[in-house]
């Protein structure tokens, strides 16, 4: 590899850089992404890791593949060359491993070592085998579900629901009253629920694929105008995940559909201590402002909510709520100060921002898992800092 050439592709990187390892190793890891696959790409690739790791020895990146190098000598000891005992000798260390980003990193490194230096042991066999099964039935299930889309875009939403029905009764877990069958999407969700749940039952977590194929039937549905049963598939969404605000979210919109504003302000009532993201706080906030026009036909508070929605995320439904409202009541389209925003929805005991509550359970449960999972932890201060702009929240975050 010609030194020069290796010279001037570093000297153009190092201009992008900002002296945050984590961040010019990722300069350098996404040029390495935008070369073509050859032989040359190969050795440039190679040079440019080198000089990565000999300048930022300390980023995450090459701190995981130190340990997983120490990790394999140490345990290499440890062999007699039964493929069988090695392997052991691999899966107790990884048990032994606490749950963090990095260690998921080095028992995924580790598996694959296993797999190539041991290919005869009984449980690499037995591994491959069921990642085998379980690719083959992924890939039948993803055709499945491509194929929905499909007929979706097609415009026959009445064989999408019937296939999307036909999948959800063949996903269905097995009927054990001894359990609390749930899904997540993210952390929060698990922290939320258990924070108000009474169940003494043991919790099983499960794949989230139940609770994704019942919101897309309930949106059919309810485009078809089978609220009855857009309602019974989003009742089957809150059995897995009771905090999902999305489905929350979606009862609202069904009742706003129907224009029902008082049960779609109590549906809002439900979903907001749940709503995390900056997007369902947008739809929240979007929602909340018919229901004010029409329900305490408060204009003036009704049309800062639509600004609050514009506020989280500039999106489209706000903007021709904001000019509906305005131009229905003659309510001035510019928006309030933040100080007559939090007065307008002050004195009508109505929420204004983020849930509370939710940044300071998410908070809090942030501090217990800092020392036993950290990735965890700095995910709940992202979502918090996303939602408040707590500049205090970014030292726990980098």
């Amino acid at each position: 590899m010609d030194e020069v050439k290796i010279d001037r592709i570093t000297a153009d990187l190092e201009k992008k850089f900002t002296g945050d390892a984590e961040h010019d190793v990722k300069v350098v890891q996404d040029y390495c992404r935008t070369l073509p696959p050859c032989e040359e790409s190969a050795k440039l690739i190679a040079a440019l890791s080198r000089y990565a790791s000999e300048k930022y020895p300390d980023a995450s990146v090459f701190k995981v593949s130190k340990i997983i190098d120490n990790a394999i000598a140490e345990l290499e000891k440890s062999f007699n060359g039964d493929a069988d005992h090695d392997v052991k000798v691999i899966q107790d260390y990884c048990r032994s491993l606490p749950k963090t980003e990095d260690n998921f990193k080095v028992v995924m490194a580790l598996g694959q070592y296993a797999a190539v230096k041991f290919p005869e042991a009984a449980e690499v066999k037995k591994s491959k085998a069921e990642f085998d099964r379980m690719n083959e039935e992924a890939g039948k299930l993803k055709k499945r579900i491509e194929d929905i889309q499909e007929t979706i875009k097609g415009g026959d939403m009445d064989k999408a629901i019937e296939a999307l029905r036909a999948l959800i009764d063949e996903a269905k877990l097995p009927d054990d009253q001894d359990k609390r069958f749930v899904s997540f999407s993210h952390p929060l969700e698990e922290v939320l629920f258990r924070s108000t749940n009474k169940d003494t039952r043991e919790v099983v977590r499960v794949s989230n694929l139940m609770e994704m194929l019942n919101l897309q039937l309930s949106g059919l549905l309810a485009e078809s105008g089978k609220f009855d049963e857009a309602e019974e598939a989003l009742d089957r969404v809150l059995f897995f995940n009771p905090v999902s605000a999305h489905a929350h979210l979606e009862r609202a919109r069904f009742a706003l559909l129907q224009k029902n504003y008082d049960d779609a302000f109590e549906r809002l009532q439900e979903a907001y201590p749940y709503i995390f993201t900056r997007q369902l706080l947008a739809i929240f906030y979007c929602m909340l402002a018919v229901v004010v026009e029409n329900v305490d036909k408060n204009y003036e508070l009704a049309a800062a909510y639509a600004h609050i929605s514009l506020v989280c995320i500039d999106n489209p439904l706000a903007h021709e709520t904001l000019d509906r409202i305005c131009k229905a009541h003659n309510v001035d389209p510019e928006c309030p100060s933040a100080e007559k925003i939090r007065k307008l929805a002050t004195d009508a005991n109505l929420p204004y921002g983020p849930s509370a509550e939710l940044c300071e359970l998410a908070i809090n449960a942030a501090r217990q898992m800092k020392s036993v999972y950290p990735d965890i932890a700095k995910q709940l201060f992202a979502t918090v800092y996303e939602l408040t702009g707590q500049e205090a929240l970014l030292k726990e975050i980098r």
